[in-house]
């Protein structure tokens, strides 16, 4: 099929056998391969890597272009890219790190998460990041299940494969229709779709969120809201019809959340969210809200010895021997985000910082970190390349040497700050490691935190008492995994108002669990960054209560939060 380069996305790289060095990694097996590119697990200086390699054109600079804006937690993480191969260059060789996890339909399978878990965990961490990046100027365009990655690590949503972003100011690669996936266009691209006359559609932030609608009521009912492209009136029912709403087909659905998600559906882009950011205050409206309906599996559990046996997996292709090396089927390789600690690799990055299965079309494409090409790729027959700028890069490899690779910084925005670290969950944390004893290393506060205490009136020293829902019947204890939070405040101070939200993670250690908070919502709503953390008169943190484990602690449910300069 052809990309938005005019020339033939992945076709353009056969299987490059383990053992290939391209670029300075050592190719150890393939990964992915799909409309814009092909991905490969490789090493370099024995370190695990993910490199992806993409046609040397416009679209690959596009691609370059959307993840060098980026550092986000939540992001797929971008090291460099360089040219393969050296002497007569024909692709783009990008550089990401190699992070174990599932792809989002998969995950919710295995877990089987309550509504409180999926709106904290996934939900909202996804609407956050989706915040920032279109703050960027980025748009994902491709937002789907299969591009989001549970990350084993710490359980946050990870969003990958950035080969049909559009960014704002540049110039069209395409047109007429941008890259996409069928089931997931938005009834306003559409329509553009079928009254087009020449112009290229400006495709913006609302085809996000649109996206991530659908992907919301997929993991609420195990179903397409509008059918998939094997139906041929699934176009006509994006356009036209308005889907049973989720607790309609699943009743363990909170009712708040199935308005929320059929909102997210409206067939007018003025009916639904303004932005990315007035969806994620109203998954934390919501979730803080929440009664004990939100506490209940969205699915009934299935007994492992009632579960049918899975089919064998099938025999590798002889033709393929890199597909030995190829991740098991419950523990998927894909890209996503890492620290960077690249030594000497390609280019520097700039210094800018109703079915109970899953719909058929993740299930053909769960294992891809890039969409395939009959999922993705919808440039239509009038697609055509034009000219644009390609990135700069720092330096320039040469035959003999190759540049070394500027470590990246981690900018700790929103999602980054108010989410991170949440708990493993369910058979994807097989692996759990030994209790961390101890106290905390210290760290700074986040970017903004003093302006923005400044701006509510309180500063380090200040107190306030901060509630959990408490889950025991005498209403005195809650148990809490480690991860994210959003706690309500008790007793008010500078402009914080009572009943206020505070967002932030709890920390584990052996017999205490530790919290920072980073942002404070305000009663219209605004997020303000701030630095504060759990806090007795004996010290920094709370003590667990008995009973508690490592994977879930009691403690009280009403708390003391700090205002501090640091975390320590």
């Amino acid at each position: 099929m052809l990309d938005g380069s005019g020339g033939q996305g992945a076709a353009a790289w056969p299987g490059l056998a383990p053992g290939t060095v391209v670029a300075g990694f050592t190719i150890e097996g393939l990964l992915a391969s799909g409309s814009f590119g092909t991905v490969y697990r490789a090493r370099r200086e024995g370190r695990p890597f993910a490199i992806k390699l993409v046609s040397l054109a416009p679209r690959g600079d596009r691609e370059v272009d959307a993840l060098r804006r980026m550092r986000h937690p939540n992001v797929v993480g971008f090291h460099g890219y360089g040219l393969w191969p050296e002497e007569q260059p024909h692709s783009l060789v990008l550089a990401l790190e190699l992070v174990e996890g599932l792809p989002l339909d998969q995950w919710v399978q295995e877990v089987n998460p309550t509504a409180l878990d999926l709106v904290g965990r996934v939900l909202l961490p996804l609407a956050l990041t989706l915040a920032d990046v279109h703050a960027l100027g980025v748009v994902h365009r491709d937002v789907k299940e299969a591009n989001i990655i549970v990350r084993q690590s710490d359980g946050q949503p990870v969003l990958v494969d950035f080969g049909a972003a559009g960014l704002e100011g540049a110039p069209r690669l395409t047109q007429w229709m941008p890259p996409g996936t069928p089931e997931y266009r938005s009834p306003e691209t559409l329509r553009f779709g079928r009254q087009w006359e020449g112009e290229p559609y400006q495709m913006g932030p609302a085809e996000d969120l649109w996206a991530l609608g659908v992907v919301t009521y997929g993991l609420l009912t195990r179903m397409l809201p509008f059918g998939d492209r094997h139906d041929p009136g699934m176009v006509r029912a994006i356009l036209e019809k308005t889907p049973p709403a989720p607790d309609e087909l699943n009743p363990r659905v909170p009712r708040s959340l199935s308005e929320l998600c059929m909102r997210m559906l409206e067939k007018e882009p003025e009916d639904r969210y303004a932005d990315a950011r007035a969806l994620a205050e109203a998954l934390s409206t919501a979730w803080s809200e929440a009664d004990r309906a939100w506490r209940v599996p969205l699915f009934p559990e299935v007994r492992r010895e009632e579960a049918p046996a899975p089919p064998p997996p099938p025999p590798p292709a002889p033709e393929a021997p890199t597909q030995q090396q190829t991740p098991t089927p419950r523990r998927m390789i894909w890209l996503a985000l890492g620290a960077a600690l690249l030594g000497g690799v390609l280019i520097p990055s700039a210094q800018r910082s109703g079915s109970s299965s899953p719909p058929k079309t993740q299930q053909a494409s769960a294992r891809q970190e890039l969409a395939p090409p009959e999922v993705t790729g919808e440039v239509g027959h009038v697609a055509g390349p034009q000219t644009s700028p390609p990135p700069a890069p720092v330096a320039s490899a040469t035959p003999t040497q190759e540049p070394k690779m500027i470590k990246s910084q981690k900018v700790r925005s929103v999602a980054a700050t108010l989410l991170t670290g949440a708990a493993c969950m369910g058979a994807g944390c097989a692996s759990i490691p030994k209790e961390k004893e101890g106290p905390l290393p210290s760290s700074p506060c986040p970017p903004g935190s003093e302006e923005g205490q400044k701006q509510l009136g309180i500063e380090p020293g200040d107190n306030m008492r901060i509630e959990i829902p408490a889950n025991d019947p005498q209403g005195l204890t809650t148990e809490i995994s480690e991860g994210a939070v959003i706690a309500r405040v008790i007793t008010p101070r500078g402009k914080v108002p009572s009943d206020g939200l505070v967002y932030g993670e709890f920390i584990f250690r052996k017999n205490h669990v530790y919290g920072h908070f980073t942002r404070a919502q305000l009663q219209n709503g605004e997020l303000v960054t701030v630095c504060m953390e759990l806090a007795t008169s004996r010290g920094i943190g709370i003590a667990k209560e008995p009973g508690s484990t490592s994977k879930k602690a009691i403690v009280k449910n009403i708390m003391s939060v700090a205002v501090v300069s640091s975390f320590d």
